[in-house]
């Protein structure tokens, strides 16, 4: 499966339903890029309205806002005219349908304290530096390279390749514990799910999508019924 594919015309986000038989539960998989145009996001948005519940990113933590300010910076890069996805994707009239499947703001301060001092401090000076280049430099090709090729259900060359055990913690708490909480509430959908048709869209950033397909495909039992892509943005 992939999620995020980027080319030399644009950048564009696969949305994947499955279901199984037997279920009325079925799954909306929509791998998330927090930045974007605002059409991409009115297309999530209109995906969204056709949901029976929502299962939302996003962790209360200011450390979490600090490693993420760089998207916000990006509104303001003349010439990239694309927005992010909090100012962008909105949420009005779907309140009641969202829960957040994210890990909490307490477990992730805990985990972050944990990690080295030095890998803290290198992540949390990065952002200012990505910040700046992209306000003097920043395109969308810059943005785009970010991606790399894409992002798929499988590391790539790349990723193993430069996989390295002192960054690796720092995604294990970003990932993967994310990923723990997020797979825990659909393994408790798919418990209690009935024949009873239930539409459940999972909106979070396109690297969680690894963990989940694995486990509905493989665990779950569960089956691509559809898959159609969204453009996130032309280069």
């Amino acid at each position: 499966m992939q999620f995020i594919e980027k080319s030399y015309c644009g950048v564009r986000s696969a949305v994947y339903t499955l279901g199984k038989q037997g279920s009325g539960l079925q799954f909306l998989l929509l791998p998330m890029i927090h930045v974007g145009t605002k059409e991409y996001y009115q297309q999530v948005r209109s995906r969204l309205a056709t949901c029976d519940l929502i299962l939302a990113e996003g962790v209360d933590s200011n450390n979490v806002r600090l490693l993420t300010n760089w998207y916000r910076i990006v509104r303001r890069a003349k010439g990239i005219d694309l927005v992010t996805q909090e100012e962008a994707l909105l949420f009005k009239g779907l309140k009641g349908k969202i829960v957040n499947a994210d890990m909490k703001g307490d477990a992730f301060d805990k985990g972050w304290s944990g990690l080295p001092l030095p890998l803290r401090a290198f992540h949390l000076a990065a952002g200012p530096v990505l910040a700046s280049y992209l306000l003097l430099f920043g395109t969308r090709d810059t943005i785009a390279e970010k991606m790399g090729s894409g992002i798929d259900d499988l590391p790539s060359r790349d990723e193993v390749l430069n996989e390295d055990e002192y960054f690796d913690k720092l995604y294990d708490l970003i990932v993967d514990e994310r990923d723990k909480a997020l797979l825990s509430h659909i393994t408790r959908l798919d418990d209690a799910a009935s024949t009873r048709k239930q539409l459940v869209a999972v909106l979070f950033g396109a690297r969680h999508m690894r963990a989940v397909s694995a486990v509905l495909l493989h665990r779950l039992g569960y089956r691509i019924l559809q898959s159609e892509w969204i453009p996130v943005f032309e280069l």
